[in-house]
């Protein structure tokens, strides 16, 4: 029985676009994460700064931006628990590697966010 039930309308392998569990958690986080902070109407405050510092000198300061901002989004969500973040900066493009624990079970989970400055 699945404890997370929710509806995906771009993942066309969901089965009539419906999502449970660790995929409905990590499609909710990904949107999270890929939307700008401020983009959404009347929620000036979801989203992420990561787009902000696409173009931004990858410092430790902006990576502590970076990294903070990803705890944050996972930290807001009850579903799930923070374990760790990664930020790097290689061949134009910045990535983040963040692992998360599902909730109840504490399935590992590892999230890929790779942008490229172009």
């Amino acid at each position: 029985m699945a404890l997370f039930t929710g509806f995906s309308t771009k993942n066309k392998k969901a089965i009539n676009h419906r999502l449970t569990d660790k995929d409905l958690v990590v499609e909710d986080l990904m949107n999270h994460i890929m939307t700008r902070k401020g983009e959404r109407v009347m929620l000036p405050n979801f989203g992420s700064i990561i787009h902000d510092m696409l173009f931004e000198p990858l410092t430790s300061e902006t990576t502590g931006l970076i990294k903070d901002d990803l705890t944050d989004i996972i930290n807001d969500d009850p579903r799930c628990n923070f374990v760790s973040c990664d930020v790097t900066d290689a061949n134009h493009t910045i990535s983040a590697k963040v692992r998360l624990e599902i909730l109840p079970s504490r399935e590992s989970v590892e999230l890929s966010i790779d942008l490229e400055r172009e």
